[in-house]
């Protein structure tokens, strides 16, 4: 079976290794051995395919992970705004963080035009919009932070549009996430 979350690769892939290691145990090791192992390697096979299932069910959905992506992108826009430009970095890092794991939950969107390869789409985001905004933090740019912060959300926009999602619009936030973060810098 194949799935789309880390997760059930992982699991796929321990589930597929002990197979193998059962398999292999039961013809090299047990030649003599009656043919009730058949039946053992069945049930632990069936073992595993829950186990398999259960651990699917712990992962959490892709619009978890995009929450938390709305919060640093939020913080990060109020960072810029007070100049300060470590925290900035840090919720740039964070955001882009989150939005990788977003896409291992869910790497392929199947929509009603077809299957929306994310993974793709980030490359091309991250490559161009992400980057330009990173610059414009390295160079420490308000006036070129706020261009490149607009661009960005474009790219989210047409992100959720292509996923069939269009009524996901994100635009420049008018309060911040947080009220505990000091958005202030250090020495001001």
């Amino acid at each position: 079976m194949l799935t789309t979350s880390n997760g059930s690769r992982l699991a796929c892939a321990i589930l597929v290794g002990l197979t193998v290691g059962v398999c292999a145990t039961t013809t090299s090791g047990a030649q003599g051995a009656s043919a009730t192992s058949a039946p053992m390697a069945a049930d632990e096979i069936a073992a595993l395919k829950a186990e398999n299932e259960r651990l699917k069910g712990l992962v959490p959905s892709q619009s978890h992970a995009m929450m938390d992506v709305a919060y640093h992108f939020t913080n990060l826009w109020f960072a810029a705004e007070h100049g300060n430009w470590p925290l900035a970095q840090f919720y740039f890092n964070e955001a882009r963080s989150h939005i990788r794991w977003a896409i291992r939950i869910v790497p392929v969107r199947r929509t009603a035009s077809g299957e929306v390869n994310l993974e793709e789409i980030f490359s091309a985001f991250d490559s161009s919009l992400l980057a330009a905004l990173q610059k414009e933090i390295a160079a420490q740019d308000r006036k070129g932070f706020k261009v490149a912060y607009r661009g960005a959300l474009g790219g989210c926009n047409g992100c959720h549009a292509a996923s069939d999602k269009p009524f996901l619009r994100v635009k420049v936030p008018k309060q911040q996430e947080v009220r505990i973060v000091d958005f202030t810098p250090q020495g001001k």
